[in-house]
């Protein structure tokens, strides 16, 4: 697991711009492990198929 990615995607995630699923693929990790990450954090897993506030198109691993 890389560590920028990770910080990147629950940047993303916290701020509504993707999903908890595109989280873990940016991050490179399962949802479950994205999740658990998440609110090792403090940040609240948003439940359901809710959409991001600016649905874009499938994020690019750097």
């Amino acid at each position: 697991m890389r560590t920028h990615a990770v910080g990147t995607a629950i940047a993303l995630y916290e701020t509504g711009d993707i999903t908890l699923e595109q989280a873990a693929s940016y991050a490179g990790v399962t949802p479950g492990r994205m999740a658990e990450s998440l609110r090792a954090r403090g940040v609240e897993v948003r439940q359901g198929t809710e959409e991001p506030a600016a649905v874009a198109t499938p994020l690019a691993v750097r």
